[in-house]
């Protein structure tokens, strides 16, 4: 429709294939396959002359409201580009409900106020096409993937519990020594943590009376005396300065996990996502 709009508009095919850079042959047969489809004849072709039918006469009119309509649709996208403006949809991990990360997306939005951002906080690896999400962050390693990923740093961790709980057990001094902890467990992880210290390595197997899907919620569990937990350091230093929490085997540290963006592969490189994301990786 836009190739009989430029035929029309410029009174030539051998004018329409030049100005849309394409060969007169394949502008001919693309008015063709329209004439085809629309079951009538829309130009009168002749060797010096063309002319619309009365069909292709009232079949312009609509092609140039369609025309129109498109090219409001292209600069409205264009301008909310420049003037960035739009709605952003972001996924993150509970682990990073108290991280940095949300000053950096406070600043964002302080910065552009015409930018709409639906922030969700779940463990649950999402559909992002399926639930349109814009970018994603997840932590852990990323399998093979359909979607473009950068890797954004490190999600370090600590092994806590409240100072009743502690207190119930010899004082630790190995991994080991707390494999017979009862500890609470990410659904989405295996019962197994691997600690280093001075290039030392241990794989701890630990068991397990509850199982929850959600990050945050393990560490309302672990405040409420139900057993250990391995929460990101942003998430417990607050209460281990104030005793709340003890941090259990401080001299050996827990394999952080990686954090990684992920975004969808057509996504423009002047979008307002873009522009979000090296806004968080400044």
């Amino acid at each position: 429709m836009a190739i009989f709009a430029e035929v029309v508009k410029t009174g030539s095919f051998r004018k329409a294939a030049k100005s849309l850079s394409l060969s007169p042959s394949v502008v001919s047969y693309h008015i063709s396959q329209l004439e085809h489809k629309m079951g009538a004849a829309l130009i009168y072709r002749s060797t010096r002359k063309l002319s619309l039918s009365h069909d292709g006469e009232a079949f312009y009119s609509h092609v140039l409201n369609m025309m129109n309509a498109a090219n409001q649709g292209i600069e409205l996208l264009s301008s909310a580009q420049m003037e960035a403006r739009g709605k952003i949809k972001v996924s993150l991990p509970t682990a990073l409900s108290r991280s940095f990360i949300n000053d950096k997306i406070a600043k964002f939005a302080i910065k552009y106020p015409e930018i709409a951002l639906n922030v969700d906080y779940s463990d649950t690896q999402n559909n992002i096409i399926g639930e349109k999400v814009d970018l994603t962050i997840r932590a852990g390693e990323l399998e093979d993937s359909d979607f473009i990923s950068k890797k954004l740093g490190v999600l370090k961790r600590q092994l806590v519990c409240t100072s009743p709980f502690y207190l119930k057990h010899p004082h630790p001094v190995f991994p080991q020594n707390v494999s017979t902890w009862q500890w609470i467990k990410l659904t989405q992880l295996s019962n197994q943590r691997l600690f280093s210290k001075s290039g030392q390595r241990q794989a701890v197997r630990f068991n397990n009376q509850i199982s929850v899907n959600s990050v945050e919620a393990i560490y309302q569990y672990c405040l409420n005396g139900v057993g250990l937990a391995t929460l990101s350091s942003s998430q417990v230093s607050e209460d281990i300065l104030t005793g709340r929490l003890v941090h259990v085997l401080p001299d050996w540290e827990i394999t952080p996990l990686p954090l990684f963006a992920l975004w969808p592969k057509n996504t423009k490189p002047k979008s307002i996502v873009k522009l979000f994301l090296s806004y968080l990786v400044q």
